[in-house]
């Protein structure tokens, strides 16, 4: 009976002193690593990334994770202003340092990135109408005449941008899709699992089944846990016990987890 009520006292203590993270992710889907519309985060499949999150909440007893949702670029903001402890996926980005801090090697704020202890890694794609043909052989410097649609805050506009290639944005995925059909843009860069989810939803749209990816893909990109100044700056030796998480969760569940989100 002594046994019993201290094992009571042990679990209603460490939940007393365990801290509660918020997490914040995009409105909008990733599949697969995200699923669902707006600020409703799935009680079922609700996502790869989801998922190995919640496994990491699962085994790190020091805390708790609420997960929120937010369209990007307001996530970024919460991150820089510390009204959100972290925030997924985020790609890197030099000036994105501002706003929190990445996995590095030497723990160090402005190290180099620790790409083992990436969540995931997406492509980027270049999408265009069958009709208006696009010379792509895998040269940033063939978009040098063109005017490129892509997502609002996404890191593509900003890499896009730096090769001199006129970027036009629009909110989502689906806008940039829908500006590519209805011929008011002529090419968009977009996330390949993103971009290739939707348009395979869509084969019924004789607008949708006009649209072609192009290969190569134009670049290939880890995509991290980006965790707020504030809570490295208060839990560092429990900022990286997090990361050094995320690496053995994708290690080790990454392949069930695909299979599960195959159907």
């Amino acid at each position: 009976m002594r046994f019993v009520c201290f094992s009571l006292f042990l679990f209603f203590t460490s939940s007393l002193h365990a801290i509660t993270i918020t997490l914040a992710y995009e409105d909008k889907q990733q599949p697969p690593y995200y699923l669902g519309e707006g600020s409703k985060v799935l009680a079922n499949k609700p996502g790869i990334a989801v998922e190995m999150l919640q496994i990491l909440d699962e085994r790190v007893p020091e805390f708790e994770i609420k997960f929120i949702r937010m369209p990007w670029k307001r996530a970024l903001y919460s991150l820089k202003s510390n009204r959100v402890d972290g925030i997924f996926n985020a790609s890197y980005k030099p000036e994105r340092l501002d706003f929190g801090w990445y996995p590095t090697k030497d723990f160090q704020h402005a190290g180099p990135i620790d790409t083992d202890r990436r969540i995931t890694s997406i492509s980027y794609s270049l999408y265009h109408l069958k009709s208006s043909p696009i010379n792509w052989s895998g040269d940033w410097q063939d978009l040098k005449t063109e005017l490129v649609g892509a997502p609002l805050g996404y890191s593509i506009v900003g890499d896009l941008q730096k090769k001199g290639i006129r970027v036009e944005q629009s909110s989502s995925t689906k806008s940039n899709l829908l500006m590519l059909s209805t011929k008011r843009i002529k090419v968009v860069a977009l996330q390949t699992v993103t971009a290739d989810s939707f348009l395979s939803t869509q084969t019924e749209n004789a607008n949708y089944n006009a649209i072609e990816k192009l290969s190569p893909p134009l670049v290939s990109k880890p995509y991290y846990l980006m965790l707020s100044k504030s809570f490295v700056a208060e839990h560092p030796a429990l900022s990286q016990k997090i990361w050094n998480e995320i690496k053995l969760i994708r290690e080790e569940h990454s392949s069930a987890l695909y299979t599960a989100y195959q159907d």
